[in-house]
């Protein structure tokens, strides 16, 4: 993979811009997601302390016997303790004094207000600084790239499996275990939501999740679906068809394809994520089925299946090379049916990589 300059700056140096940025001498991680990006070592709790001196993991003691294994960047990992004076607060408060933090960056996007209430009786010599980190993960690192690749490969793969096997007379539910067993056999971690699977008039349900109902012949099918792969998520959606669906859905369809594909070729660096949106939105509009469309045009995607940046006429952001976006228009007519096509896509320094790559055009089975 080509190595681009934005993509080189390691996170210690991401994190040092933010002590300067705003002004203080430490942060303080609670999210998971963060202690995650940062440590590459993943625990339902924890806090990750990073200063210019010392970067602490603080794991306590289901993780901390393979945290010291296996966490990354980070100085040294150290257990929860409670047995000293004040708890970890107290212990907290010993490895603050020591490296000379007065003032303390915390995830205001994150941070729960009774955490946030604890830390300030427990670290009363201490200022707290609210910092919204919702940014930090927006660009990829190469190797991140190529871990998001891999997720979106297994994708592939997944949808792959149900063209082959989809039938008339099987349930949503049958369809969802195809796409589970798949993730499985590649090795990724788990699905990272739970799998729509919306056939016929379900169709019309942006969020259907997969149910018992029987899938019928002539009828479209819409998909949304994606794995955690080491960490990382992929996020794909296809409309499929059996038989010979309605010309009304048919139509439905290529005009959310035509939306779709006009939207993904106007990625490049510079341009706006709500661009994006207007473009794709528009088109919908000129078409007749505005009304019908009825969410955002995208997100970014990472460790979190959601992630800064919204591609939405509310998030007017310009897109950088090592970015990665969604794009997923829909249309949803209520008792009807609906499509939506979904791809993940790399901004790159001249314009855009699909990462998802299983064929988005109809298929009819």
């Amino acid at each position: 993979m080509k190595e681009y300059v934005k993509f080189k700056l390691n996170k210690q140096a991401q994190l040092e811009q933010y002590l300067k940025k705003h002004q203080v001498d430490g942060i303080l991680f609670h999210s998971t997601v963060n202690r995650f990006w940062f440590s590459e070592f993943e625990s339902s709790e924890g806090y990750l302390l990073f200063t210019k001196n010392e970067l602490i993991l603080y794991l306590d003691g289901r993780y901390i016997t393979v945290g010291k294994k296996q966490a990354k960047n980070v100085t040294n990992v150290q257990e929860m303790t409670t047995n000293n004076a004040g708890g970890f607060f107290g212990m907290l408060q010993n490895d603050l004094t020591k490296n000379k933090v007065k003032v303390l960056a915390f995830e205001s996007d994150y941070l729960t207000y009774l955490t946030y209430q604890n830390l300030a009786v427990s670290l009363a010599t201490i200022e707290l600084k609210p910092v919204d980190f919702s940014e930090l993960r927006t660009i990829k690192s190469n190797q991140e790239i190529n871990v998001l690749k891999q997720a979106c490969a297994i994708g592939d793969i997944a949808i792959n499996n149900v063209i082959k096997n989809i039938k008339p007379g099987m349930t949503e539910r049958q369809v969802e275990q195809i796409i589970i067993n798949s993730f499985i056999e590649e090795g990724a971690d788990k699905p990272s939501f739970d799998t729509i699977v919306a056939s016929g008039w379900r169709g019309a349900l942006p969020h259907g999740r997969a149910t018992d109902k029987v899938i019928e012949n002539n009828e479209l099918i819409t998909i949304d679906f994606g794995c955690i792969y080491n960490g990382y998520c992929s996020d794909t959606t296809r409309t499929i068809g059996l038989g010979k669906p309605s010309p009304q859905m048919l139509e439905i369809f290529d005009v959310v394809y035509q939306a779709q594909k006009q939207g993904i070729e106007a990625i490049k660096p510079g341009v706006s994520t709500a661009t994006i949106d207007k473009i794709c939105r528009d088109y919908i509009t000129s078409k007749g089925y505005g009304q019908y469309f009825t969410h955002s045009t995208g997100h970014g995607v990472g460790i979190e299946i959601h992630e800064f940046p919204r591609v939405s006429p509310f998030c007017n952001v310009p897109l950088e090379p090592g970015m990665i976006i969604t794009v997923e228009p829909g249309i949803y007519i209520p008792d009807v049916g609906g499509v939506r096509i979904e791809d993940d896509i790399l901004v790159t320094e001249n314009g855009y990589e699909l990462l998802t790559e299983a064929k988005r055009d109809l298929i009819l089975i």
